[in-house]
């Protein structure tokens, strides 16, 4: 069963000498301004006007991480147009992202402390570079550990894009954290071997996190930044 409340925010944060986070949900709503729908609907017909053929459920989703994902089945061709077109699109979208109450707080307390901070996302290395330096948040953040292959089995739940901040970082899985939002988020940190902290951003997800065996819940960035003081 998952932990919560402020002495287990306090206790998981006080072992912590690395601090991973997911983008879209512990650090910004990326496409708050630009819908995931909209998104997917763009990448569809880009991937439709050069000659594919999706089946109905690539054609209903909204997420456009699931369409990318199913372009791989298509050929190197139009997986590598679907790379650059999805990029295309959250670059725009993380320019009028919003960003999620706390995470900053977060991250400028991590930097206090002395405790790395890296991101590590199935979205872009672009669009998550370019909310950092929209936010002026890019000295707080060590490495950008992002999707930057046109191959999706690389996303999590791989431990792909986690193993490689470890690396980068120099720390030890038993001494990191991963803060996501997602089930993914929970299984790509069971599989290298750090702690997953859950964040439950809406209904529904704090059984869902714990369910996929979250270590810690949390309801709010900010319960994190306040474990740091």
């Amino acid at each position: 069963m998952a932990l919560s409340g402020s002495a287990a925010v306090r206790a998981v944060m006080g072992e912590t000498r690395c601090l991973l986070l997911d983008f879209d949900g512990p650090v910004c709503d990326i496409f708050a301004g630009l819908p995931a729908p909209t998104v997917a609907d763009a990448l569809r017909a880009t991937l439709e006007a050069a000659g594919a053929r999706l089946p109905p459920t690539v054609r209903a989703t909204n997420d456009p991480l699931e369409v990318f994902r199913h372009s791989a089945s298509l050929g190197d061709e139009l997986n590598e147009l679907a790379m650059r077109r999805l990029t295309e699109l959250e670059v725009k979208a993380a320019g009028v992202a919003r960003p999620t109450p706390g995470a900053s707080e977060l991250m400028e307390r991590a930097r206090d402390k002395a405790l790395p901070v890296a991101i590590v996302s199935n979205n872009s290395v672009a669009a998550v570079t370019t909310f950092l330096d929209r936010e002026g948040l890019a000295d707080l953040v060590e490495y950008v550990s992002a999707r930057a292959t046109a191959d999706p089995s690389l996303m999590k739940p791989n431990p792909h894009l986690l193993n490689q901040a470890l690396v980068h970082l120099g720390a030890e899985p038993s001494s990191a954290l991963l803060v996501g939002d997602s089930t993914t988020d929970v299984e790509a940190s069971k599989h290298a071997g750090v702690i997953a902290v859950g964040y439950a951003n809406r209904p529904g997800k704090v059984e869902r996190l714990s369910d996929a065996g979250a270590d810690l819940i949390v309801t709010g960035m900010q319960e994190l930044a306040t474990a740091l003081r």
